[in-house]
């Protein structure tokens, strides 16, 4: 097995980070000082010398994932929702705005937690990833399949119908993620928003964002873009 280059080292910090960030998201200090960054690095510099191993035997592979395991589970002590505040009705009072955006906010966060605590984050099932190439100059397409999957802040998403994207990225990985979006609809003449609908969307990007969940990395290669076979995503159950 080839020594992992600058470009791997710096590919392997970068989905640790990923990773971090998907369980710690309070953790915004990227400078070297940061004690994160230390424990990025330490956990990047083990799973380098396992990947340099000449053995490429399922006991190397269960070695990384006890090790990403553990860096996931890091986080958990540390629950930023353990504290949920829902509204007291009684009879006489007012209600207002406030109330109700408040009692979505209770049920939303108490579903997205179970999902997140109990069930995880990744692929339910589905979300398979294909390529299709097109005609000479108009790029390559993405296509996913329809399937299910948990977000790292513990939002479902359900993509019912095949998907197809462009890849027009510019570098040479790039992610193809699903994630929650809402839009605004139904306006009433006043000008405010009667309604909001959420909905799973699929997108090709250079980095990961903040709450997307990443189902396949692409490589650039000589004849166009290719799925990366050692890039697995993260699965529920």
């Amino acid at each position: 097995m080839a020594k992992p280059t600058s470009g791997d080292w710096a590919e392997l910090t970068r989905d640790l980070s990923a990773r971090v960030a998907a369980f710690a998201p309070e953790w915004t200090e990227p400078t070297g000082s940061d004690p994160g960054i230390t424990l990025v690095e330490l956990f990047g510099f083990l799973t380098e010398s396992l990947l340099s191993r000449g053995d490429r035997s399922p006991a190397v592979r269960t070695r990384l994932d006890g090790i990403i395991a553990r860096l996931q589970r890091a986080d958990s002590p540390e629950c930023k929702d353990a504290t949920l505040t829902r509204t007291r009705y009684f009879f006489g009072r007012l209600m207002s705005v406030d109330d109700f955006e408040q009692e979505q906010t209770y049920l939303r966060t108490k579903h997205r937690r179970h999902n997140r605590l109990v069930h995880g984050h990744g692929i339910v099932r589905g979300l398979g990833v294909s390529l299709e190439p097109q005609q000479p100059g108009q790029g390559t397409q993405v296509e996913v399949s329809p399937g299910v999957a948990i977000d790292p802040t513990g939002e479902e998403l359900v993509v019912c119908e095949p998907a197809t994207r462009d890849v027009g990225v510019a570098g040479t990985v790039c992610f193809v993620t699903v994630s929650l979006v809402e839009r605004p609809v139904d306006r009433a003449p006043e000008g405010e928003d009667l309604h909001v609908d959420e909905s799973a969307e699929i997108a090709v990007v250079e980095d990961v964002p903040d709450g997307h969940l990443a189902i396949a990395r692409l490589r650039r290669a000589d004849a166009g873009w290719r799925t990366d076979p050692n890039f697995e995503p993260a699965r529920v159950g």
